[in-house]
């Protein structure tokens, strides 16, 4: 399996992933990923940190290199994902901090 396909599976798992956050917590069912992912959520975090530095990394490297029809859907996902990653840590500092239930 070449890199690019690898790279392609992060960002979709990661794009899944952000979606069903996004539709736990705006649906209001937060509470129950919090229960469900709280014993591996450094972990998680720490995860998902290693694929979103890999998947930009790879962005800026390889962008050339990407066709011309996906470069646009790739930066978007890409920039997803990032932005993802900076609000689930945004809501867990909250809930760290308790601000919020």
């Amino acid at each position: 399996m070449t890199p690019h396909r690898i790279l392609n599976g992060i960002l979709g798992v990661l794009l899944a992933y952000n979606a069903s956050f996004f539709s736990l917590h705006l649906s209001g069912q937060s509470r129950l990923w919090k229960d469900a992912l709280s014993d591996v959520q450094a972990l998680l975090s720490i995860m998902e940190l290693i694929a979103v530095v890999a998947l930009f990394v790879d962005l800026v490297v390889r962008f050339d290199q990407i066709a011309k029809s996906w470069q646009v859907p790739r930066v978007a996902g890409v920039g997803l994902c990032v932005t993802g990653m900076i609000f689930k840590w945004f809501v867990l500092y909250l809930h760290l901090s308790y601000l919020v239930d």
